[in-house]
């Protein structure tokens, strides 16, 4: 259980400023300055964007606001316009283009992912918007907590959409924590849609997942630390956007790190719904 959560909310991003608008109207809060408290959660607003936020929990402590759980309120921008609610982890495989350090993954927070996605499919029931999860991408990477984003995309009209806000702002707020098996993904798209029904239709949950464009770039370490960074149970692979090299090769490795990979269909029979 978590005891304290903080959550960052980014002035110069429209759908973190919606998000914060309506946590603030949902309960009571005590204001002191840019932080606002209630029971068990906390925001913080801060004047840079969420991905330029490496070391902020080490921040939080030296000001004396230990956490022990990050949520980052969040805008998500995409090309195809797709009205969407979505949550993931941070991690760069490759370079630090949008923030974070290279070759580095956050602590992810799986548990809250499955909360997360739950209470927003169950409150989007009546609207045009989506859910899924995404893949681990961008900043910030460096944080000794887990962490997570929680956004609205995806372009201006959802980000100021209030009750689009109010989802999220809920989702927040009704956090509670599953004890969910933990799978690493590998392969598929950006939105993991393979990954996300798993989610919703057996009591798995996912920590780090990594898109079918990145498989040939991960190494051990990188793996290892998705492994371990996610508490992850097994790995799953969604076999059909992989090559026969990339499976041999990642499951080599996955192995020898002492972890299973579990097909689609055992993990449907072991722990389906």
């Amino acid at each position: 259980m978590y005891s304290k959560i903080t959550i960052i909310c980014s002035a110069p991003d429209q759908a973190s400023m919606n998000i914060k608008e309506n946590l603030l109207a949902m309960c009571d809060w005590e204001c002191d300055g840019n932080i606002y408290e209630s029971d068990r959660f906390r925001i913080v607003e801060v004047d840079k964007l969420h991905i330029f936020c490496d070391h902020i929990d080490h921040e939080l402590v030296e000001r004396g606001l230990s956490t022990d759980l990050i949520i980052f309120a969040s805008k998500h921008k995409s090309d195809n316009n797709k009205r969407l609610f979505s949550a993931h982890f941070t991690g760069n495989v490759g370079d630090n283009k949008f923030g974070g350090n290279p070759h580095e993954l956050a602590p992810a927070a799986p548990q809250v992912l499955k909360s997360f996605l739950y209470s927003m499919r169950d409150l989007a029931t009546n609207t045009d918007y989506g859910v899924s999860m995404e893949s681990t991408h961008h900043g910030p990477t460096a944080l000794m907590v887990p962490s997570i984003y929680i956004e609205i995309g995806s372009t201006e009209n959802e980000w100021v959409d209030s009750g689009a806000g109010r989802i999220v702002a809920a989702a927040i707020l009704d956090l509670h924590e599953f004890d969910a098996p933990v799978a690493v993904g590998f392969g598929g798209g950006h939105y993991a849609h393979r990954q996300t029904k798993l989610i919703f239709e057996t009591t798995i949950t996912f920590g780090h997942n990594f898109p079918k464009y990145q498989l040939d770039s991960l190494d051990h370490s990188l793996i290892r630390d998705a492994m371990i960074k996610s508490d992850a149970d097994f790995a799953y692979f969604d076999r059909k956007s992989m090559n026969a090299a990339q499976r041999n090769r990642i499951r080599a490795i996955v192995e020898n790190l002492g972890y299973d990979v579990l097909r689609e269909s055992t993990i449907r029979e072991r722990f389906g719904r």
